[in-house]
């Protein structure tokens, strides 16, 4: 291949020279993107709702074009990132002012556990299957689900597991789901997916909760520490 060619193929149509004004046009972006994100706030290095990361993506989108287009100045890209700054703090203060708007803007705060029985319906209007949220209770170090009082996906993305004061016999999240309880044992059975109770004098009847038909030995709270 030419010298030509290779050129083209190393640093594009731009004559060489760019690549000096490529490191001066990054400063100044990178500066002027730091402002912007001190100004948007400190949740912008924390848990992010919607709302940020649909501003953090599009912040990247931005500052990609004056930083490495030569035909494209930079003063149009750090217009839009005022734009997008004073855009997202307007959201902020509107969804600070209204629930409405915060529910739209951000979304709502789903109860995923109550009571140690994990709601079905809840999971999949959040998209999250049951071993996933168990391996974030085992996570939090939940042995079972009797430890549980309420179990919160919060709007960012977190998980905040409230436990009981006096844990109840529930669901063990040690072993494997589905598996079938002895017989004469005398503990009580729960459903082997929710950790719904079974009904009493109907251990072969379908979990009114989640509609699933196995059922499982619950942890007693006496041994909890040796499951």
């Amino acid at each position: 291949m030419s010298l030509e060619t290779w050129k083209r193929i190393l640093i594009g149509k731009a004559p060489f020279e760019f690549a000096l004004e490529v490191l001066l046009r990054t400063i100044v972006v990178y500066l002027f993107l730091l402002a912007a994100v001190r100004l948007l706030g400190k949740r912008m290095s924390g848990q992010v709702t919607n709302l940020e990361l649909g501003v953090m993506l599009t912040l990247g989108a931005i500052v990609s074009v004056p930083m490495e287009l030569p035909e494209r100045g930079i003063v149009p890209g750090l217009f839009l990132l005022c734009c997008i700054v004073l855009l997202q703090r307007a959201f902020s203060e509107l969804e600070a002012r209204s629930q409405r708007a915060a529910r739209i803007l951000i979304g709502e705060t789903s109860l995923l556990v109550c009571d140690g029985v994990i709601s079905p319906r809840a999971l999949a209007r959040a998209h999250l299957s049951q071993q996933q949220l168990l391996s974030v209770l085992r996570v939090q170090h939940v042995r079972h689900l009797g430890e549980v009082e309420r179990v919160y996906l919060e709007a960012c993305g977190a998980f905040s597991v409230l436990r009981r004061e006096q844990p109840q016999p529930g669901l063990s999240l040690l072993t494997s789901p589905g598996t079938a309880a002895r017989d004469g044992s005398g503990l009580p059975l729960v459903c082997s997916y929710c950790g719904n109770p079974a009904p009493s004098g109907d251990p072969g009847a379908r979990c009114q909760n989640c509609m699933h038909t196995g059922w499982i030995e619950a942890v007693p709270v006496h041994t909890e520490g040796n499951t």
